[in-house]
């Protein structure tokens, strides 16, 4: 894997370390890759389809961090739809086989893990747990 993109996919998974609890969450998902056991619990606070607080507890590999770390780093403020479409495009990214860069600058380093197959899922992840959030009664 390219060097500097390992260097990039680390500072997406130590980014997600800083991720704090949030009170009065609305939502929370929860998901867990039955494959390598790596497991991720999203809470947050939605207003308007629009993500206002978001914590994503980790309990799995760097690049699944790295993906919890590009989801956290995207998702402030912004509507569910806009992260949906995030989701897609890393997806795509990783599913593309040839050697373009994607236009998202942020999902870069993520071209580095297109041949490894079997990782995919762990950094997609993040997004499937926000995609399995419920609210909060």
């Amino acid at each position: 894997m390219d060097e500097l993109y390992q260097s990039q996919i680390l500072d997406l998974a130590r980014l997600v370390r800083q991720s704090a609890e949030i009170a009065h969450p609305t939502h929370h998902g929860h998901v867990k890759n039955k494959v390598c056991g790596d497991e991720i619990s999203i809470t947050l606070h939605l207003k308007d389809e629009h993500i206002t607080a978001l914590h994503i507890s980790v309990e799995g590999c760097a690049l699944c961090e790295a993906g919890a770390g590009l989801l956290y780093n995207h998702a402030k403020g912004a509507p569910l739809s806009e992260m949906a479409q995030l989701s897609n495009s890393l997806k795509d990214v990783l599913a593309s086989d040839d050697d373009t860069m994607p236009e998202h600058t942020a999902l870069a380093p993520f071209t580095a893990l297109r041949e490894v197959k079997n990782r995919h899922k762990c950094v997609t992840l993040a997004f499937a747990a926000l995609g399995s959030i419920k609210s909060i009664s």
